[in-house]
């Protein structure tokens, strides 16, 4: 079985060479100047499986939590489902 942190270690390995100085889509209003410098952003490279509760009104995720990246499918294709 893997630990969290063996997943964490695995996770940010591919987020090497990802990195970009801003971000990449309209994402990221709403957090002061201060949070903006703690971000990094990666480009939408990869997918990943997330589990969450609902769809907030405003289109942010409830309760969410990563489950796992998606090898199968690719970045370019992927749409918010219905």
């Amino acid at each position: 079985m893997r630990t969290r942190h063996s997943l964490w270690e695995q996770l940010f390995k591919r987020f090497r060479g990802l990195e970009m100085a801003e971000r990449p889509f309209g994402w990221g209003e709403g957090l002061t100047a201060d949070k903006m410098k703690e971000c990094r952003w990666l480009k939408p490279a990869l997918v990943g499986k997330v589990e969450f509760v609902e769809w907030t009104p405003d289109g942010h995720l409830r309760h969410s939590s990563f489950v796992a990246l998606r090898e199968d499918r690719d970045a370019c294709d992927v749409r918010r489902e219905a």
